[in-house]
Protein backbone atom coordinates (compact mmCIF):
# COMPACT_ATOMS: atom_id res chain seq x y z
CA UNK A 1 0.00 0.00 0.00
CA UNK A 2 2.75 2.50 0.79
CA UNK A 3 4.60 1.08 -2.27
CA UNK A 4 1.48 2.14 -4.24
CA UNK A 5 0.95 5.21 -2.57
CA UNK A 6 4.87 6.06 -2.90
CA UNK A 7 5.02 5.46 -6.73
CA UNK A 8 1.12 7.32 -6.93
CA UNK A 9 2.45 10.27 -5.90
CA UNK A 10 5.07 11.50 -8.79
CA UNK A 11 2.88 10.20 -11.01
CA UNK A 12 0.08 12.59 -10.26
CA UNK A 13 2.91 15.38 -9.71
CA UNK A 14 3.96 14.82 -13.48
CA UNK A 15 0.26 14.87 -14.35
CA UNK A 16 -0.36 18.44 -12.81
CA UNK A 17 3.51 19.22 -14.79
CA UNK A 18 1.94 18.61 -17.95
CA UNK A 19 -1.03 20.81 -19.29
CA UNK A 20 -4.46 18.79 -20.12
CA UNK A 21 -6.19 19.46 -23.31
CA UNK A 22 -7.74 22.61 -22.32
CA UNK A 23 -4.75 24.04 -20.60
CA UNK A 24 -3.09 23.35 -24.01
CA UNK A 25 -6.03 25.40 -25.84
CA UNK A 26 -5.74 27.84 -23.68
CA UNK A 27 -2.29 28.59 -24.56
CA UNK A 28 -2.82 28.05 -28.10
CA UNK A 29 -5.53 30.67 -28.06
CA UNK A 30 -2.99 33.08 -26.12
CA UNK A 31 0.05 32.21 -28.78
CA UNK A 32 -2.60 33.05 -31.61
CA UNK A 33 -3.84 36.28 -30.20
CA UNK A 34 -0.47 37.35 -29.17
CA UNK A 35 0.66 36.65 -32.38
CA UNK A 36 -2.45 38.56 -34.43
CA UNK A 37 -1.33 41.44 -32.27
CA UNK A 38 1.93 41.52 -33.01
CA UNK A 39 1.64 41.45 -36.97
CA UNK A 40 -0.44 44.43 -36.41
CA UNK A 41 2.33 46.64 -34.34
CA UNK A 42 4.45 45.80 -37.31
CA UNK A 43 2.02 46.84 -39.72
CA UNK A 44 1.70 50.23 -38.34
CA UNK A 45 5.47 50.55 -37.84
CA UNK A 46 5.36 49.72 -33.64
CA UNK A 47 8.67 47.53 -33.51
CA UNK A 48 8.94 47.80 -29.37
CA UNK A 49 5.15 46.88 -29.00
CA UNK A 50 5.60 44.18 -31.77
CA UNK A 51 8.55 42.70 -30.02
CA UNK A 52 7.33 42.04 -26.85
CA UNK A 53 3.99 40.93 -28.09
CA UNK A 54 6.13 38.12 -29.58
CA UNK A 55 8.41 37.12 -27.19
CA UNK A 56 5.52 37.43 -24.62
CA UNK A 57 4.49 34.24 -27.57
CA UNK A 58 7.97 33.15 -27.38
CA UNK A 59 7.41 32.72 -23.15
CA UNK A 60 4.29 30.48 -23.45
CA UNK A 61 6.01 28.45 -26.02
CA UNK A 62 9.48 28.45 -26.55
CA UNK A 63 9.35 26.30 -29.41
CA UNK A 64 6.70 28.53 -31.63
CA UNK A 65 8.63 29.30 -34.63
CA UNK A 66 6.20 31.83 -35.70
CA UNK A 67 6.81 34.04 -32.50
CA UNK A 68 10.64 34.12 -32.80
CA UNK A 69 10.03 34.90 -36.86
CA UNK A 70 8.04 37.87 -35.66
CA UNK A 71 10.86 38.81 -32.87
CA UNK A 72 13.34 38.72 -35.54
CA UNK A 73 11.45 40.92 -37.62
CA UNK A 74 9.95 43.22 -34.87
CA UNK A 75 14.06 43.58 -33.84
CA UNK A 76 15.05 44.57 -37.34
CA UNK A 77 12.55 47.37 -37.79
CA UNK A 78 14.44 48.78 -34.50
CA UNK A 79 17.58 48.10 -35.85
CA UNK A 80 19.07 46.02 -33.29
CA UNK A 81 21.70 43.41 -35.04
CA UNK A 82 21.82 41.27 -31.85
CA UNK A 83 18.96 40.47 -31.14
CA UNK A 84 17.51 40.13 -34.97
CA UNK A 85 19.72 37.69 -36.06
CA UNK A 86 19.28 35.25 -32.69
CA UNK A 87 15.49 35.55 -33.37
CA UNK A 88 15.65 34.35 -37.14
CA UNK A 89 18.38 32.07 -36.28
CA UNK A 90 16.15 30.26 -33.78
CA UNK A 91 13.54 30.08 -36.04
CA UNK A 92 15.25 28.64 -39.03
CA UNK A 93 16.37 26.04 -36.34
CA UNK A 94 12.94 25.01 -35.68
CA UNK A 95 11.57 25.18 -38.35
CA UNK A 96 14.10 24.88 -41.45
CA UNK A 97 10.86 24.38 -43.93
CA UNK A 98 9.67 27.50 -43.09
CA UNK A 99 11.04 29.76 -46.09
CA UNK A 100 10.15 33.05 -44.60
CA UNK A 101 12.23 32.73 -41.67
CA UNK A 102 15.24 31.77 -43.93
CA UNK A 103 14.16 34.48 -46.15
CA UNK A 104 13.98 37.07 -43.02
CA UNK A 105 17.38 36.08 -42.47
CA UNK A 106 18.94 36.86 -45.61
CA UNK A 107 17.28 40.31 -45.80
CA UNK A 108 19.12 41.04 -42.06
CA UNK A 109 22.16 39.47 -43.34
CA UNK A 110 21.97 42.22 -46.34
CA UNK A 111 20.82 44.97 -44.21
CA UNK A 112 23.51 44.27 -41.51
CA UNK A 113 26.22 44.57 -44.25
CA UNK A 114 27.07 40.56 -44.74
CA UNK A 115 25.62 40.51 -48.66
CA UNK A 116 27.53 36.95 -48.96
CA UNK A 117 25.47 35.05 -46.41
CA UNK A 118 22.57 37.13 -47.07
CA UNK A 119 22.41 35.27 -51.07
CA UNK A 120 22.81 32.60 -49.16
CA UNK A 121 19.96 32.40 -47.60
CA UNK A 122 17.49 34.21 -50.28
CA UNK A 123 18.79 31.57 -52.44
CA UNK A 124 17.98 28.88 -50.05
CA UNK A 125 14.33 30.27 -49.49
CA UNK A 126 13.85 31.07 -53.26
CA UNK A 127 14.96 27.61 -54.23
CA UNK A 128 12.72 25.88 -51.76
CA UNK A 129 9.64 27.76 -52.95
CA UNK A 130 9.83 29.06 -56.57
CA UNK A 131 6.73 30.96 -55.89
CA UNK A 132 8.87 33.01 -53.34
CA UNK A 133 8.33 36.35 -55.00
CA UNK A 134 9.94 38.63 -52.37
CA UNK A 135 13.39 36.60 -52.27
CA UNK A 136 13.66 36.49 -55.83
CA UNK A 137 13.94 40.04 -56.23
CA UNK A 138 16.18 40.22 -52.48
CA UNK A 139 18.45 38.27 -54.98
CA UNK A 140 17.94 40.46 -57.99
CA UNK A 141 18.60 43.56 -55.83
CA UNK A 142 22.15 41.76 -54.35
CA UNK A 143 23.38 40.69 -56.97
CA UNK A 144 23.10 44.27 -58.76
CA UNK A 145 25.00 45.58 -55.92
CA UNK A 146 27.79 43.51 -56.16
CA UNK A 147 27.73 44.11 -59.88
CA UNK A 148 27.00 40.44 -61.04
CA UNK A 149 24.56 42.23 -63.74
CA UNK A 150 23.68 38.42 -65.95
CA UNK A 151 22.41 37.48 -62.24
CA UNK A 152 20.43 40.57 -61.05
CA UNK A 153 18.64 40.45 -64.49
CA UNK A 154 17.90 36.59 -64.24
CA UNK A 155 16.74 36.82 -60.69
CA UNK A 156 14.27 40.14 -61.52
CA UNK A 157 13.05 38.45 -64.54
CA UNK A 158 11.90 35.31 -62.61
CA UNK A 159 10.40 37.90 -60.43
CA UNK A 160 8.35 39.41 -62.97
CA UNK A 161 7.16 35.69 -64.30
CA UNK A 162 6.04 35.65 -60.91
CA UNK A 163 4.09 38.16 -60.90
CA UNK A 164 3.79 40.67 -64.12
CA UNK A 165 2.70 43.67 -62.09
CA UNK A 166 5.69 43.73 -59.38
CA UNK A 167 6.60 47.21 -59.23
CA UNK A 168 9.62 47.27 -57.12
CA UNK A 169 10.87 44.20 -59.50
CA UNK A 170 10.33 46.46 -62.79
CA UNK A 171 11.83 49.73 -61.22
CA UNK A 172 15.15 47.63 -60.08
CA UNK A 173 15.11 45.87 -63.72
CA UNK A 174 15.23 49.18 -65.13
CA UNK A 175 17.84 50.36 -62.98
CA UNK A 176 20.03 47.19 -63.95
CA UNK A 177 19.51 47.73 -67.90
CA UNK A 178 20.79 51.28 -66.81
CA UNK A 179 23.79 49.78 -65.35
CA UNK A 180 23.89 47.60 -68.41
CA UNK A 181 23.88 50.55 -70.74
CA UNK A 182 20.25 49.73 -71.94
CA UNK A 183 18.64 53.21 -72.13
CA UNK A 184 15.27 52.30 -73.36
CA UNK A 185 14.84 49.59 -71.41
CA UNK A 186 15.94 50.68 -68.71
CA UNK A 187 12.99 53.86 -69.03
CA UNK A 188 10.93 51.51 -69.90
CA UNK A 189 10.68 49.03 -67.12
CA UNK A 190 11.71 52.24 -64.33
CA UNK A 191 8.11 53.36 -66.14
CA UNK A 192 6.32 50.42 -65.42
CA UNK A 193 7.26 49.92 -62.14
CA UNK A 194 5.87 53.40 -61.23
CA UNK A 195 2.82 52.90 -63.56
CA UNK A 196 2.27 49.26 -61.45
CA UNK A 197 2.58 51.33 -57.97
CA UNK A 198 2.48 55.38 -57.72
CA UNK A 199 3.67 55.44 -54.20
CA UNK A 200 7.04 53.65 -55.00
CA UNK A 201 9.06 56.89 -54.44
CA UNK A 202 7.25 57.70 -51.00
CA UNK A 203 9.58 56.25 -48.81
CA UNK A 204 12.64 58.30 -48.22
CA UNK A 205 16.29 56.86 -49.44
CA UNK A 206 17.20 56.46 -45.91
CA UNK A 207 14.90 53.81 -45.35
CA UNK A 208 16.38 50.85 -46.90
CA UNK A 209 13.50 48.43 -46.01
CA UNK A 210 9.73 48.35 -45.87
CA UNK A 211 7.76 45.53 -43.84
CA UNK A 212 4.60 44.02 -45.82
CA UNK A 213 2.63 40.67 -46.41
CA UNK A 214 3.97 38.32 -48.52
CA UNK A 215 2.53 39.08 -51.77
CA UNK A 216 1.56 37.51 -55.06
CA UNK A 217 0.47 38.49 -58.35
CA UNK A 218 -3.29 39.95 -57.24
CA UNK A 219 -1.68 41.49 -53.73
CA UNK A 220 -3.15 38.75 -51.83
CA UNK A 221 -0.87 36.60 -49.65
CA UNK A 222 -0.08 32.93 -50.60
CA UNK A 223 -2.48 30.49 -48.99
CA UNK A 224 -0.52 28.78 -45.84
CA UNK A 225 2.29 31.24 -46.00
CA UNK A 226 3.03 33.22 -42.56
CA UNK A 227 0.78 36.15 -42.10
CA UNK A 228 3.19 38.37 -40.81
CA UNK A 229 4.85 41.99 -42.20
CA UNK A 230 8.15 40.62 -43.58
CA UNK A 231 10.93 42.76 -44.54
CA UNK A 232 11.60 43.89 -48.16
CA UNK A 233 13.78 45.74 -49.79
CA UNK A 234 13.41 49.13 -51.44
CA UNK A 235 14.41 49.31 -55.03
CA UNK A 236 18.22 51.39 -56.15
CA UNK A 237 18.92 53.16 -59.03
CA UNK A 238 22.28 54.29 -58.14
CA UNK A 239 25.48 52.77 -56.32
CA UNK A 240 28.70 53.12 -56.26
CA UNK A 241 30.29 53.29 -60.04
CA UNK A 242 32.94 50.41 -60.06
CA UNK A 243 33.71 50.98 -63.55
CA UNK A 244 32.22 52.68 -66.60
CA UNK A 245 31.86 50.05 -68.68
CA UNK A 246 29.82 46.51 -67.74
CA UNK A 247 30.57 42.90 -68.28
CA UNK A 248 29.38 42.67 -71.63
CA UNK A 249 31.12 46.43 -73.07
CA UNK A 250 27.92 48.47 -72.65
CA UNK A 251 28.14 52.16 -71.45
CA UNK A 252 26.75 52.23 -68.33
CA UNK A 253 23.65 54.96 -67.71
CA UNK A 254 24.52 57.54 -65.11
CA UNK A 255 22.20 57.51 -61.78
CA UNK A 256 21.54 61.19 -61.84
CA UNK A 257 20.12 60.75 -65.21
CA UNK A 258 17.29 57.73 -65.31
CA UNK A 259 16.48 59.75 -61.93
CA UNK A 260 16.13 63.08 -64.10
CA UNK A 261 14.55 60.89 -66.77
CA UNK A 262 11.73 59.62 -64.49
CA UNK A 263 11.07 63.01 -63.02
CA UNK A 264 10.59 64.54 -66.49
CA UNK A 265 7.75 61.63 -67.05
CA UNK A 266 6.75 61.93 -63.76
CA UNK A 267 6.20 65.70 -64.34
CA UNK A 268 4.17 65.05 -67.40
CA UNK A 269 1.80 63.15 -65.60
CA UNK A 270 1.05 65.04 -63.28
CA UNK A 271 3.10 64.02 -60.09
CA UNK A 272 5.00 67.47 -59.51
CA UNK A 273 5.34 65.87 -55.71
CA UNK A 274 7.00 62.91 -56.65
CA UNK A 275 9.13 64.76 -59.45
CA UNK A 276 10.92 67.20 -57.28
CA UNK A 277 12.07 64.08 -55.05
CA UNK A 278 13.55 62.46 -58.20
CA UNK A 279 14.69 65.45 -59.36
CA UNK A 280 16.99 66.42 -55.94
CA UNK A 281 17.77 63.03 -55.91
CA UNK A 282 19.54 63.64 -59.69
CA UNK A 283 20.88 66.88 -57.96
CA UNK A 284 22.41 65.02 -54.79
CA UNK A 285 24.50 62.71 -57.61
CA UNK A 286 25.07 65.58 -60.55
CA UNK A 287 24.74 69.21 -59.47
CA UNK A 288 25.93 71.42 -62.42
CA UNK A 289 23.17 71.42 -64.81
CA UNK A 290 24.42 71.45 -69.03
CA UNK A 291 22.37 72.11 -71.51
CA UNK A 292 24.09 69.82 -73.67
CA UNK A 293 24.98 66.64 -71.90
CA UNK A 294 25.80 63.26 -73.38
CA UNK A 295 24.00 60.10 -72.45
CA UNK A 296 24.54 56.82 -74.36
CA UNK A 297 25.79 59.04 -76.66
CA UNK A 298 22.75 60.90 -76.86
CA UNK A 299 22.95 64.77 -76.48
CA UNK A 300 20.51 65.49 -73.31
CA UNK A 301 19.17 69.16 -72.24
CA UNK A 302 19.82 68.40 -68.31
CA UNK A 303 18.05 71.49 -66.63
CA UNK A 304 16.80 70.30 -63.22
CA UNK A 305 16.01 73.72 -61.21
CA UNK A 306 13.86 74.90 -64.14
CA UNK A 307 11.94 71.84 -63.71
CA UNK A 308 11.93 72.12 -60.18
CA UNK A 309 10.76 75.53 -60.50
CA UNK A 310 7.86 74.60 -62.92
CA UNK A 311 7.00 70.99 -60.54
CA UNK A 312 6.90 73.45 -56.70
CA UNK A 313 5.00 76.26 -58.92
CA UNK A 314 2.00 73.81 -59.72
CA UNK A 315 2.29 72.59 -56.06
CA UNK A 316 1.91 75.89 -55.09
CA UNK A 317 5.03 76.58 -53.45
CA UNK A 318 5.88 79.66 -55.19
CA UNK A 319 8.93 80.81 -52.80
CA UNK A 320 10.57 77.31 -53.86
CA UNK A 321 9.40 77.87 -57.15
CA UNK A 322 11.31 81.50 -57.67
CA UNK A 323 14.52 80.17 -55.84
CA UNK A 324 14.53 77.30 -58.37
CA UNK A 325 13.90 79.56 -61.66
CA UNK A 326 16.62 81.74 -60.13
CA UNK A 327 19.21 78.87 -60.47
CA UNK A 328 18.24 78.51 -63.25
CA UNK A 329 18.54 82.07 -64.78
CA UNK A 330 21.96 81.77 -63.66
CA UNK A 331 23.04 78.75 -64.91
CA UNK A 332 21.21 79.73 -68.09
CA UNK A 333 20.70 76.39 -69.54
CA UNK A 334 16.89 76.69 -70.11
CA UNK A 335 15.19 78.62 -72.99
CA UNK A 336 14.58 82.36 -72.07
CA UNK A 337 11.24 82.24 -73.31
CA UNK A 338 10.53 79.18 -71.21
CA UNK A 339 12.19 80.85 -68.05
CA UNK A 340 10.12 84.20 -68.58
CA UNK A 341 7.24 82.50 -69.15
CA UNK A 342 7.67 80.28 -66.17
CA UNK A 343 8.37 83.66 -63.85
CA UNK A 344 5.11 85.50 -65.28
CA UNK A 345 3.40 82.41 -64.22
CA UNK A 346 4.47 82.13 -60.88
CA UNK A 347 4.46 85.52 -60.06
CA UNK A 348 0.49 85.98 -61.26
CA UNK A 349 -0.57 82.37 -59.18
CA UNK A 350 1.13 84.16 -56.15
CA UNK A 351 -0.66 86.93 -56.06
CA UNK A 352 -4.00 85.48 -57.16
CA UNK A 353 -6.34 84.21 -53.99
CA UNK A 354 -7.52 80.90 -53.46
CA UNK A 355 -11.69 80.96 -52.90
CA UNK A 356 -12.40 78.03 -51.03
CA UNK A 357 -15.93 76.83 -49.45
CA UNK A 358 -17.46 74.08 -47.18
CA UNK A 359 -19.34 71.78 -48.78
CA UNK A 360 -23.05 73.34 -50.07
CA UNK A 361 -26.03 70.89 -51.06
CA UNK A 362 -26.23 71.54 -55.11
CA UNK A 363 -30.45 70.84 -54.40
CA UNK A 364 -32.46 71.51 -50.98
CA UNK A 365 -35.98 72.16 -49.97
CA UNK A 366 -34.52 74.91 -47.13
CA UNK A 367 -35.46 78.44 -47.98
CA UNK A 368 -31.83 79.46 -46.87
CA UNK A 369 -28.15 78.05 -46.36
CA UNK A 370 -24.86 78.98 -44.53
CA UNK A 371 -21.82 79.89 -46.89
CA UNK A 372 -18.57 80.10 -45.06
CA UNK A 373 -15.09 79.60 -46.36
CA UNK A 374 -11.59 81.47 -46.95
CA UNK A 375 -9.70 83.82 -48.78
CA UNK A 376 -5.94 82.58 -49.06
CA UNK A 377 -3.74 85.23 -49.97
CA UNK A 378 -0.41 87.20 -49.18
CA UNK A 379 -2.94 89.99 -49.07
CA UNK A 380 -5.88 90.30 -46.36
CA UNK A 381 -9.04 90.60 -48.40
CA UNK A 382 -10.77 94.02 -47.29
CA UNK A 383 -14.42 92.60 -48.07
CA UNK A 384 -15.76 89.54 -49.39
CA UNK A 385 -19.27 90.18 -51.46
CA UNK A 386 -21.62 86.82 -51.49
CA UNK A 387 -24.28 87.96 -54.13
CA UNK A 388 -23.88 91.50 -53.42
CA UNK A 389 -23.98 90.64 -49.57
CA UNK A 390 -21.20 91.62 -47.59
CA UNK A 391 -20.11 88.63 -45.07
CA UNK A 392 -18.57 88.68 -41.61
CA UNK A 393 -15.11 88.58 -41.81
CA UNK A 394 -11.95 87.32 -39.67
CA UNK A 395 -8.80 86.36 -39.94
CA UNK A 396 -8.00 82.38 -40.34
CA UNK A 397 -5.48 80.52 -38.02
CA UNK A 398 -3.30 78.08 -39.89
CA UNK A 399 -5.10 75.42 -38.33
CA UNK A 400 -8.68 76.24 -39.94
CA UNK A 401 -7.11 76.85 -43.20
CA UNK A 402 -5.80 74.10 -43.39
CA UNK A 403 -8.94 72.05 -42.74
CA UNK A 404 -10.36 73.62 -45.59
CA UNK A 405 -6.61 72.94 -47.90
CA UNK A 406 -6.88 68.92 -46.55
CA UNK A 407 -10.74 68.61 -48.11
CA UNK A 408 -9.24 70.40 -51.55
CA UNK A 409 -6.08 68.28 -51.75
CA UNK A 410 -3.85 71.33 -51.93
CA UNK A 411 -0.80 72.06 -50.24
CA UNK A 412 -0.97 74.55 -47.11
CA UNK A 413 1.14 77.66 -47.61
CA UNK A 414 4.14 78.93 -45.79
CA UNK A 415 2.57 81.68 -44.67
CA UNK A 416 -1.35 82.45 -43.91
CA UNK A 417 -1.18 85.46 -42.47
CA UNK A 418 -3.11 86.96 -45.02
CA UNK A 419 -6.10 84.80 -45.18
CA UNK A 420 -9.05 85.59 -44.27
CA UNK A 421 -12.44 83.28 -42.78
CA UNK A 422 -15.93 84.50 -44.53
CA UNK A 423 -19.00 83.93 -43.80
CA UNK A 424 -22.96 84.76 -44.38
CA UNK A 425 -24.99 82.77 -41.72
CA UNK A 426 -28.44 82.71 -43.46
CA UNK A 427 -28.27 83.42 -47.25
CA UNK A 428 -31.56 83.27 -48.23
CA UNK A 429 -32.58 81.16 -51.69
CA UNK A 430 -35.42 81.73 -54.27
CA UNK A 431 -37.43 79.41 -56.07
CA UNK A 432 -35.44 77.11 -58.52
CA UNK A 433 -31.69 77.59 -59.38
CA UNK A 434 -29.80 80.08 -57.61
CA UNK A 435 -26.42 81.74 -58.77
CA UNK A 436 -24.29 82.60 -55.99
CA UNK A 437 -21.00 84.48 -56.58
CA UNK A 438 -18.90 85.08 -54.35
CA UNK A 439 -15.87 88.27 -54.94
CA UNK A 440 -12.87 89.25 -52.63
CA UNK A 441 -11.58 93.02 -52.72
CA UNK A 442 -8.61 93.93 -51.91
CA UNK A 443 -6.66 96.87 -50.81
CA UNK A 444 -4.92 96.73 -54.26
CA UNK A 445 -8.05 97.17 -56.74
CA UNK A 446 -5.52 95.46 -59.26
CA UNK A 447 -5.80 91.87 -57.15
CA UNK A 448 -9.72 92.18 -57.36
CA UNK A 449 -11.70 90.22 -60.49
CA UNK A 450 -11.49 86.66 -58.88
CA UNK A 451 -14.50 85.11 -58.07
CA UNK A 452 -16.32 81.94 -57.50
CA UNK A 453 -19.78 81.02 -58.68
CA UNK A 454 -21.66 78.32 -57.09
CA UNK A 455 -25.37 77.19 -57.98
CA UNK A 456 -27.34 75.60 -55.40
CA UNK A 457 -31.33 74.45 -56.44
CA UNK A 458 -34.57 75.05 -53.74
CA UNK A 459 -36.23 71.80 -54.69
CA UNK A 460 -40.52 72.13 -53.71
CA UNK A 461 -41.20 71.06 -50.26
CA UNK A 462 -41.62 67.50 -49.64
CA UNK A 463 -38.85 66.73 -52.41
CA UNK A 464 -35.59 64.91 -50.76
CA UNK A 465 -31.96 67.16 -51.28
CA UNK A 466 -29.62 65.44 -53.44
CA UNK A 467 -25.89 64.61 -51.72
CA UNK A 468 -23.94 67.79 -51.19
CA UNK A 469 -21.45 69.30 -53.60
CA UNK A 470 -17.85 69.56 -51.89
CA UNK A 471 -17.29 73.30 -52.42
CA UNK A 472 -13.42 74.01 -52.28
CA UNK A 473 -11.25 73.80 -54.55
CA UNK A 474 -7.77 76.30 -55.46
CA UNK A 475 -7.15 79.57 -57.42
CA UNK A 476 -10.03 80.62 -57.05
CA UNK A 477 -12.11 77.09 -58.07
CA UNK A 478 -13.99 74.60 -56.67
CA UNK A 479 -16.26 71.96 -57.66
CA UNK A 480 -19.23 72.25 -59.17
CA UNK A 481 -18.39 76.28 -58.96
CA UNK A 482 -17.08 78.13 -61.99
CA UNK A 483 -14.12 80.56 -61.55
CA UNK A 484 -14.27 83.95 -63.18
Amino acid sequence: MRRAAAIALPLAIAALALPGPQVRAAQERSTHELLRDGAIALEEGRFASAAARFQEAVSIDPLLAEAHLGAGVAALGEEERRATLRSLARAVEIAPAMQEARYALGIARFVFDSPRDAEQDLGAAARADRFFLEARYALGVTAALRDDLPAALASLQEAIRIAPRHAPSHYQLGAVLGRSGDLPGAVQELSRGLEADPRLLDVPPTERILFAYRQTEGGNPRPGTIALPLPVLRPIIHWEEKRGRDQQGGESIAGWYLYYEMALQLEDAGRPATAITLLQRALELKDRSESLAIVAERLIDYSPHFHLAKSYHRLGNYRDAYLHLGVARNEGNASPEAMLALGVLIKKDRLRPRILLQPLPARTTESAVRIRGVVIADEAAQRVEISGRDATLRSASREEVAEFLTDSGQPLPESTAGSVLFEVARFLLGDGPNRIVIRPFFRDSARDGDILEVRIVRLPAGDGPAEPQAMSGGKAEAAGARPR
